[in-house]
């Protein structure tokens, strides 16, 4: 592909250039920090991965303010994070994400780990974590080590750990516009020399970014309260054990979704005419036992994990007064609640010394339980007459018409066990061989009862099974650059709806009560380099994938009927490059670019709910029964072939740079100053691509942050002007497949000025 070699030739550029600046300098011999990662279950360093992996240590983090993952856009190469309805997170890598994200039993497609304890609930990625000591992003589908849910890839967070060396103390204030109130504590408390306590907690306070002026309250608003606990003791010499308990709570006004038809001209303004309330509770428990001998090492992790999202909300997302009647049908949730709880149990045995001095390896046992409730409220003004008229349970059993919505009750169940082993044998002294499989079986079992039950429950059932794997071949060229190859296929369970088709006699059945398992094969070549000196590090890859039976949202020509199906083939390939130059003891430089194509490559027929719902609006001002088959007809005149589409959630490029200079302010302290330029290009957020409602623009903005740490003192001081332009970028947008079909969009944050005093002690 030109744009590939065009790159390569760019990036070799900027090597020699910064090589021959630093060459031509008189600066003391300084070099990269090696950085040790745990992306294979292991500690070792990260230019020894034959993996495309990003991390970000304690400063990287606080020196570009991560506070959550949406704030790992474009820093991240080929990770997108998108808001999705105010209810949870979808983090796509590499175009690889959630696409049936509306189903409460779908599996994410970016595994989530905090201390190598899977995290099963997609709400949990919403709630803040506390004393993060490192975030890796493993960019690609994880055939062995961490199976299912990870076709796109993974994202391992890695806390502090308590210490016996001493009793030690931090606080933070920080303050900011949109009056931010935000504090944080943590205190270690050794509790013998083998032994040790950390306590965390936090809040964190501010005003709205967004404002509906229709009822005057605030969107965007944040109320955050968060404590963790964390033991870590060492029993024997060889056994340690390592106890967490961490809980959340947001409880705020929820995410301002403004829709696409709100005409109010300040993009932070919205109309709506429902008052909107969000609720997020989420706690864990999880506990680590390692027993370590000379040769082997023997681990056990886990969980159980309990969330609950309940939330209210305008569903259509504008005031009825500003739209010509049946423009769209006014709509709320009154409530939509999800509550999930997991049971997560992993055994891992890990060689410490290699057999036959040539090869490691890893074996594990992984087992998942989990229980969802979801409710769903749905009403409907069918008549647009800004009205919700009341409606008995016993009329919505007995089919009579109402303005009431999607109603369900629902407890979908899945169980997944999985084994896996990898092992990499040293060739000789410069080549090595990774190969590993894993073997996953899972099973979803739903109790689906909707509209109180008028047609009875449905019990849904369906099984996947699946052997993935990964092949890598390393090659060290020379002491500081290693060539790799990988082979690897990702796994992806299927699952149950909540709604499907009932008939294929009207119209063409589009939905299913279950659907299908996804794989993704991914073929990756790259080089992990470090120049000058190690003062510059140089990581690429090219990869293809193969991508069969994605699960996407869809709809059916049946009202109310819509749930996962698949696209069978789709086709992604790209090339990432992070590039690090320490250019003097004193300034660095960061450059990370990504560079993506997507397209669905097979014949796939599927019906856009923006223009079937639109139809449907139509009908029904002209007096046709909603449930009639005239309807049904109509609706499936939408539906489209979407064959050369873009894949969604697949920003052709990502950029970031970054210049980050330390300097002494005589004999008061030190000054660190960092600028950061971030640009997200853009993308399509659904496969249907339609331009009215799918595509989102890019955005760039800029960032700036200072930090004055005086000598001989226990405290320090940071400044920080997040988007500085005040840009008022797109993160995502959002259609609704159940329901009116009602689009909208949510912001990036605004132009924020923060404040932080850190105190140690």
């Amino acid at each position: 592909m030109k744009w590939v070699r065009v790159l390569c030739a760019v990036s070799g550029a900027i090597c020699i250039s910064v090589t021959l600046t630093l060459q031509a300098t008189d600066e003391p011999a300084v070099e990269l920090e090696e950085v040790i990662v745990t992306a294979e279950k292991r500690q070792e360093s990260l230019q020894e991965v034959s993996q495309a992996v990003t991390s970000l240590n304690q400063s990287d983090l606080q020196r570009h303010n991560i506070q959550s993952f949406v704030d790992l856009n474009s820093l991240v190469p080929g990770l997108n994070v998108a808001k999705n309805e105010g209810t949870r997170l979808v983090m796509s890598i590499r175009g690889v994400g959630n696409e049936a994200n509306q189903n409460a039993i779908a599996n994410p497609s970016v595994s989530y780990h905090v201390d190598g304890v899977y995290v099963a609930s997609s709400h949990a990625a919403l709630a803040r974590l506390l004393s993060v000591d490192r975030i890796e992003v493993l960019r690609g589908p994880q055939g062995t080590l961490f199976g299912q849910n990870a076709t796109g890839g993974a994202i391992n967070v890695i806390t502090s750990q308590p210490t016996t060396a001493e009793r030690s103390a931090n606080l933070l204030l920080t303050v900011g516009t949109h009056n931010t109130l935000e504090t944080f504590a943590s205190a270690n408390l050794p509790l013998s020399d083998n032994a040790a306590v950390q306590l965390t907690g936090m809040t964190n306070k501010h005003d709205g970014f967004s404002k509906n002026i229709k009822l005057g309250q605030e969107q965007d608003d944040d109320n955050v309260f968060g404590v963790r606990a964390r033991f870590l003791a060492d029993i024997t010499e060889n056994l340690s054990i390592d106890l967490s308990a961490h809980t959340y709570s947001n409880d705020r006004n929820g995410p301002a979704q403004k829709g696409i038809l709100d005409r109010t001209p300040d993009p932070r303004e919205l109309q709506q005419d429902y008052l909107s309330s969000w609720d997020l509770e989420a706690s864990m428990l999880s506990g680590i036992v390692d027993y370590e001998t000379d040769r082997l090492a023997l681990r056990s992790f886990t969980s159980l994990q309990v969330d609950s999202l309940t939330l209210s909300r305008d569903n259509d997302r504008n005031d009825l007064e500003s739209l010509p009647p049946f423009t769209i049908l006014p709509a709320i949730y009154e409530p939509w609640f999800n509550r999930q709880r997991t049971i997560t149990q992993e055994f891992q045995l890990v060689s410490i010394a290699p057999w036959m001095d040539r090869v490691h390896w890893i074996a594990g046992y992984f087992f998942l339980d989990t229980d969802v409730d979801v409710e769903i409220r749905e009403y409907i003004d069918f008549g647009a007459d800004g009205v919700f008229d009341p409606v008995t349970v016993s009329q919505i059993r007995a089919y009579e018409l109402g303005d009431y919505g999607f109603i369900s009750d629902s407890n979908p169940k899945r169980q997944a066990n999985s084994v896996y082993f990898e092992a990499s044998v040293d060739m000789s002294i410069r080549n090595r061989v990774i190969a590993g499989l894993r073997h996953s079986d899972d099973d979803v079992q739903s109790e689906v009862t909707n509209f109180y039950g008028r047609a009875g429950t449905d019990l849904l059932e369906i099984n996947s099974q699946a052997l993935t794997g990964r092949l890598s071949f390393e090659s060290d060229v020379n002491g500081n650059t290693m060539l790799y190859f990988s082979a690897v296929q990702g796994f992806k369970p299927g699952g149950s709806n909540l709604t499907y088709g009932r008939e294929d006699v009207i119209a063409p059945r589009l939905v299913l009560s279950t659907y299908e398992q996804e794989t993704v094969r991914m073929y990756e070549t790259g080089v992990k380099s470090e120049l000058a000196a190690n003062r510059i590090r140089v990581n690429a890859a090219v990869f293809k994938y193969d991508y069969e039976n994605l699960q996407y949202q869809a709809t059916d020509p049946e009202v109310f009927e819509g749930g996962v199906a698949n696209v069978p083939e789709s086709e992604i390939s790209g090339l990432e490059v992070e590039f690090l130059a320490l250019l003097s003891e004193s300034l660095d430089f960061e450059f990370r670019l990504s560079l993506l194509e997507t397209e669905i490559t097979s014949t796939h027929r599927a019906l856009d709910n923006v223009a079937s719902d639109a139809t449907t609006n139509a009908l029904l001002a002209e007096g046709f029964a909603l449930f009639g088959p005239e309807i049904q007809r109509a609706r499936a005149e939408n539906i489209v072939d979407v064959q050369g589409n873009q894949l969604a959630k697949s920003p052709r490029s990502t950029l970031s740079l970054a210049v980050n200079h330390v300097r002494d302010v005589g004999s008061f302290g030190q000054l660190s100053s960092s600028f950061q330029l971030l640009r997200r290009g853009a993308y399509q957020y659904r496969i249907f691509n339609n331009p009215r409602t799918d595509r989102v623009p890019n955005y760039s903005i800029a960032n700036i942050a200072l930090t004055l740490e005086p000598y001989d003192t226990q405290w320090h001081v940071e400044v920080r002007l997040q988007n500085i332009f005040d840009k008022d970028g797109i993160n995502s947008r959002f259609t609704d497949v159940f329901g009116v079909g009602a689009s909208s969009e949510e912001l990036i944050a605004p132009r924020r000025a923060l404040v932080r005093l850190n105190y140690e002690f």
